[in-house]
């Protein structure tokens, strides 16, 4: 049996995230290409030497955040930790959706219908979860990983470890879950999980 320690982290604030735009696909870079608010504090469980591996989605906004964070270590990209695709909400908001029967739909059935031309989210928690498992890599092996991904990522791998509902693990720019596992050949045992607040970038 091994103990890991890992950090999911959501990545910093795109343009697109500012307007309040669904945006998964779209590979957008950080807004202000990673300027002060992605600046870690002078004290963050995150900057711990300890921190043994870091994983990243291979988007643009997950990558430079991870440099930004973790930028003398080597960074593994898990393409299975893409955010889910909007479909026919990609980079649209709420606003400009309001009043389409459409995304009215999608709102009254709580996020569970099918988006059209989108990912079904049962689809995307699996391969969620897939990449979470990967990063964790050698499940005999006790070490600190860092994960930076996306909010989509988090509530499915989340929901799957806890069987709770995918939306109680909402999650903001740059904030998370420290979580402490065992793990082993058999799989994840002995789950506890803390909230890592936003940071104060000032």
């Amino acid at each position: 049996m091994a103990h890991k320690t890992v950090y999911l982290i959501r990545h910093a604030v795109t343009n697109g995230n500012a307007e309040g735009r669904y945006i998964g696909r779209t590979d957008e870079p950080l807004a202000g290409g990673g300027g002060p608010q992605t600046r870690p504090p002078k004290v963050h469980p995150c900057r711990a030497p300890k921190v043994h591996r870091v994983a990243a989605s291979p988007m643009k906004r997950a990558v430079q955040t991870a440099q930004i964070l973790f930028g003398g270590m080597e960074l593994t990209k898990i393409d299975e930790l893409r955010e889910i695709d909007f479909g026919y909400f990609e980079g649209r908001n709420h606003r400009e959706l309001n009043g389409d029967p459409v995304y009215q739909a999608w709102i009254d059935s709580n996020g569970q219908a099918d988006i059209p031309g989108g990912e079904r989210r049962s689809d995307f928690v699996q391969r969620s979860y897939a990449g979470f498992i990967k990063a964790l890599g050698d499940p005999q092996k006790d070490e600190t990983i860092a994960i930076v991904c996306h909010g989509g990522n988090i509530m499915a791998v989340l929901s799957t470890l806890t069987g709770k509902d995918y939306y109680d693990f909402q999650t903001g720019n740059l904030s998370g879950y420290c979580l402490d596992l065992e793990t082993d050949d058999e799989g994840i045992h002995d789950l506890t999980y803390t909230r890592i607040a936003p940071w104060d970038p000032a």
